[in-house]
């Protein structure tokens, strides 16, 4: 699973939450698990969401 996070580049990626948690939408994936993948808010938490639940620019 590791390579696929390589190929598909999102790793280190900005992204911003459809939904937001506790007043934060805005966040940085630091890792991917198949259909979820983790984040780290600009509040410092990480959250662990589905991929349809995040919209990620690069």
């Amino acid at each position: 699973m590791f390579g696929l996070c390589e190929e598909t580049g999102i790793i280190g990626a900005f992204c911003t939450l459809i939904v937001p948690y506790k007043g934060y939408t805005e966040g940085t994936v630091i890792d991917e698990y198949g259909t979820e993948i983790l984040i780290r808010l600009t509040n410092g938490k990480e959250l662990s969401v589905y991929r349809d639940e995040v919209i990620i620019s690069d």
